[in-house]
C-alpha cells in the first residue's frame, strides 16, 4: 500500500509541479507577448508613414535618390522586425490578435513539461528577466524529480508488463506444465503470494515465488521496439491530422520528441493559423509524458534482457559460476 501511494503520490506532485509552472510562465510572459504585438504595430505604422511622407515628397527628390530613401525605411524596418523576433520574441501577430497566445496557460503547461522533461523546443523562451530566472529554478527543481517519477513508473510498468507478456505469450507452456504435472499426480497449493509445488514422488518441495517469476520473464528487444514504433505511428497520424503535416515531417516531429532532442525546427502549433484549440496542447502534453514513460518502461524491459544476455555469456564463456555449482 505504501508502495503504490509513493507512485501515485510522486505523479501527482509532477502533475501539479507541472500546473504551477504554467501559472507562473503564463503571468511572467504572456504580458510581454501582448506588448510587443503593440511596440511592432507602432513600428510598422512609423514606417508607413515615412513612406507616405516621402511619398508626397517624390517632387523634391531624383529617382535615385528617393528609391534610396525608401529602401533605408525599408531596411530599418527589416532590422527592426528581425530584432522583435529574435531578441523579444514577437510571433508574428497583430497587435489586435484575439486567439490563443503563446503564452496562454495551456501553452505555458507545455513549455513547462518540455523544461522539466529536457525536451527544450525553443520555440518559444521567456524574454523578461524574471522568467529566465524562475526557468533556471524551475529546471533545477523539476528535471530531477521528473526523471525519478519516469523512471519509478517506467520500472512499475515493467513489471505490469512482463505480467501481461507472461500470460499471453506462455500461456501455452503454463498448460502444458500443468497437463505434466497432473500426470506425475503432483499437487499444486497457491497463496496469495506464491505458488507451491509439491511432488509425489520423491516428496521434494520447490517454492516459486511470484517476485521470482516475474524476474524469470525477459520480453524479447523486438518487443520493446515494436511498442515506441506503434507509439510513434500514432503520433505520426495524430499531428499529420492536426496540423496538416505530411506523414514524414510528423513522424520526424515524434521520434526527435520522444528521444528528447527537441531541435524545435517543427512544433505543433507554431505557424498563425494552426493550433485555435488550447485542448490541443494539453494533448500535446500528455502525449509527451506518456511517450517518455513507455520509453522508461521499455528501458527498464532492455536493461534486464541485456543483463540476463550478459550473465547466459559470462557463465558460457566461463568467468560466471552456473547456477546450482
Amino acid at each position: 500500500v505504501v508502495f503504490c501511494f509513493s507512485q501515485i503520490g510522486i505523479v501527482c506532485l509532477v502533475v501539479a509541479y507541472a500546473f504551477l509552472g504554467a501559472a507562473i510562465f503564463e503571468t511572467l510572459e504572456e504580458p510581454k507577448e501582448e506588448l510587443n504585438r503593440v511596440v511592432v504595430g507602432d513600428l510598422r505604422n512609423k514606417s508607413v508613414k515615412k513612406l507616405w511622407k516621402l511619398n508626397k515628397e517624390l517632387f523634391l527628390y531624383e529617382q535615385k535618390n528617393w528609391e534610396l530613401a525608401v529602401q533605408e525605411v525599408l531596411l530599418n524596418f527589416q532590422k527592426e522586425i528581425y530584432v522583435a523576433v529574435t531578441e523579444k520574441g514577437w510571433d508574428g501577430r497583430v497587435e489586435d490578435y484575439t486567439g490563443v497566445s503563446d503564452w496562454s496557460f495551456t501553452g505555458a503547461l507545455l513549455y513547462s513539461v518540455t523544461v522539466i522533461t529536457t525536451i527544450g523546443y525553443g520555440n518559444i523562451t521567456p524574454k523578461t528577466t524574471m522568467g529566465r530566472l524562475v526557468t533556471i529554478l524551475y529546471a533545477f527543481i523539476g528535471i530531477p524529480l521528473t526523471m525519478i517519477c519516469l523512471a519509478n513508473v517506467g520500472h512499475v510498468l515493467s513489471i505490469s508488463f512482463k505480467l501481461l507478456y507472461r500470460r499471453l505469450i506462455c500461456s501455452k507452456k503454463k498448460k502444458e506444465s500443468s497437463t505434466a504435472s497432473s500426470d506425475s499426480s503432483s499437487k499444486y497449493l497457491v497463496t496469495n503470494q506464491q505458488v507451491i509445488k509439491t511432488e509425489t514422488e520423491d516428496s521434494e518441495m520447490v517454492v516459486i515465488t511470484e517476485d521470482e517469476g516475474v524476474k524469470e520473464t525477459h520480453v524479447p528487444v523486438y518487443v520493446c521496439l515494436l511498442l515506441v514504433v506503434a507509439y510513434i505511428l500514432l503520433g505520426t497520424a495524430l499531428f499529420s491530422l492536426w496540423e496538416s503535416w505530411d506523414p514524414l515531417t510528423a513522424g520526424y516531429f515524434c521520434f526527435i520528441t520522444l528521444s528528447t532532442i527537441g531541435f524545435g525546427d517543427v512544433v505543433p502549433g507554431h505557424s498563425l493559423e494552426s493550433w485555435a484549440s488550447q485542448a490541443k496542447r494539453i494533448t500535446c502534453a500528455l502525449y509527451l509524458l506518456f511517450g517518455l514513460t513507455l520509453i522508461s518502461m521499455c528501458f527498464s524491459l532492455l536493461v534486464d534482457e541485456v543483463q540476463d544476455k550478459t550473465r547466459r555469456f559470462g557463465r558460457w564463456i566461463g568467468l560466471l559460476k552456473r547456477e546450482g555449482n
